[in-house]
């Protein structure tokens, strides 16, 4: 079993360029029939979905993704070699993560948390 987030982009360079490039986050499909799409993994099974649209998103509202990584710090360095802003920066939070926040080029929130 899989969870994926599907979201629909007019910025569909620019994120697949967010999540491949500069999370490292392997292609596990793409297509080009009837728009384009590729599929980003995360671990074993937590995939994001992008598929190119010509008219303007649903905006974001109320939701957040949240990712696991193994180094924070090494995940900090990726982010600002690729010029993206922290929304949050780093804190240590009481249930025992340490999380920063950033925002995709889609306007999703994401953060990005180490088990400590």
């Amino acid at each position: 079993m899989e969870l994926r987030v599907v979201r629909s982009t007019d910025r569909f360079d620019e994120a697949c360029r967010f999540y491949g490039e500069v999370l490292g986050w392997p292609v596990t499909k793409e297509w080009t029939d009837g728009g384009r799409g590729r599929i980003f993994g995360h671990g074993e099974s937590a995939r994001i979905e992008l598929m190119e649209t010509d008219g303007e998103p649903d905006p974001v509202s109320g939701v957040f993704l949240s990712a696991e990584v193994d180094d924070l710090e090494a995940m900090i360095a990726r982010l600002r070699a690729g010029g993206v802003p922290l929304v949050q920066e780093p804190a240590v939070q009481p249930w025992g993560h340490r999380n920063l926040a950033v925002i995709d080029p889609t306007g999703i929130r994401l953060v990005l948390f180490q088990v400590l």
